[in-house]
C-alpha cells in the first residue's frame, strides 16, 4: 500500500517513566516495554469552534477518520511542544496560535500521546491543509465536533476533546 507517512523518520524510544532510552526508525516495531511519543492538538477559533481534520485515505493508521486539529509523531531530539507546533505548521500552515496551557496524556500499548490546546484568530478559508495527509478540514461547534468524533473518529479523540472542553469551561469560571 502506498502511504504518505514517512517510514524512515527517526524517533526516540522512551521507557515507562518518559526517559529516552534509545532510537528507532518508524518502519521498525517498537520493542516491548518501550514507547514512542505522539502529539495531538485541538485548535479553537476566536468564536470557540474547534478545527477538525479528516485524515487522508493514504495514511497508515486510521485512514479517512476524523481526528483532532493536527498531530503526529515526535521526531528524534524534539520536545513535545516543538513537535506539535511543527505538525500544526506542516498540516495546516498555522503559526500564530496561543497555547492555552492545557495538557493531557494518553498511553497506548507502545506509544504515549501528549495532548495540547491552542486558540487562534483565523478563518477556515485561510487554513492551508497539507493535501497529502489531510483529506479535509472543518470548523465545528464543540458539540458537533464531539458528535463527529464519536461517529467517524478515532476512539480516544472524542474523550480528549471532552477533557479539553471541561478544562476550558473551568478556566472561564
Amino acid at each position: 500500500m502506498k502511504t504518505t507517512d514517512t517510514v524512515d523518520e527517526w524517533w526516540d524510544q522512551y521507557d515507562e517513566r518518559g526517559n529516552i532510552v534509545g532510537k528507532q526508525q518508524r518502519r521498525d516495531r517498537v520493542p516491548a516495554g518501550r514507547y514512542h511519543l505522539v502529539v495531538n492538538a485541538f485548535i479553537f477559533n476566536q468564536d470557540g469552534a474547534v478545527l477538525l481534520q479528516q485524515r487522508s485515505l493514504s495514511k497508515l493508521n486510521h485512514p479517512g477518520a476524523w481526528d483532532c486539529s493536527a498531530g503526529g509523531s515526535v521526531l528524534r531530539g524534539e520536545s513535545a511542544l516543538t513537535a506539535i507546533k511543527r505538525e500544526i505548521e506542516e498540516e495546516l500552515a498555522l503559526s500564530s496560535l496561543v497555547d492555552l496551557n492545557w495538557r493531557d496524556e494518553f498511553r497506548g500499548s507502545d506509544w504515549v500521546e501528549e495532548w495540547f490546546a491552542f486558540r487562534g484568530d483565523f478563518k477556515l478559508s485561510a487554513v492551508k491543509r497539507q493535501v497529502a495527509e489531510v483529506a479535509q478540514i472543518a470548523l465545528f461547534s464543540p458539540q458537533r465536533a464531539l458528535d463527529r468524533l464519536h461517529q467517524q473518529g478515532i476512539a480516544n479523540t472524542s474523550m480528549q476533546l471532552q477533557k479539553a472542553l471541561n478544562w476550558l469551561t473551568q478556566q472561564q469560571r
